[in-house]
């Protein structure tokens, strides 16, 4: 036998409230932590340092470095693209995607992080149909 529904049902209410509550609460502790995550990531690669192209003076990231190869591999795995800020996403990738480019046009040699971030700047520009990237990376 269930003690719990032998209960007032003043009682039941109030322990559903309680749980419903909670539970509803943590669901939106944890939804505001991870939007504020991919923020902090975007914030992150935006100050990540830049430099000028040595093919047409666009600001782009250093390729090679792997703070650059870290983050965008995190933004990579965290992007759903329902984001309200996706063209800060498809900004930052279309840089990433022009450093690639002028890294290919200057040195062209192959280092893991270089391959990494071609890696993922193809793969987010297929799954979301970016071809402005995909002519760059061509």
């Amino acid at each position: 036998m269930n003690l719990f529904y032998s209960l007032p049902n003043d009682i039941q209410n109030h322990v559903y409230f309680f749980v419903y509550s909670s539970y509803t609460n943590s669901i939106i502790n944890a939804w505001r932590s991870y939007f504020f995550y991919k923020r902090f990531i975007i914030h992150s690669i935006d100050y990540l340092p830049k430099f000028f192209s040595f093919i047409d003076n666009d600001l782009i990231f250093y390729v090679l470095h792997k703070k650059t190869s870290f983050l965008f591999k995190k933004l990579f795995h965290i992007t759903s693209g329902n984001e309200s800020y996706i063209y800060d996403i498809r900004r930052l990738f279309y840089i990433l995607a022009v450093s690639i480019d002028d890294y290919e046009w200057t040195n062209g040699n192959d280092d893991h992080c270089y391959s990494y971030n071609k890696y993922h700047c193809i793969s987010i520009a297929l799954k979301y149909n970016w071809n402005n990237i995909l002519e760059i990376l061509d």
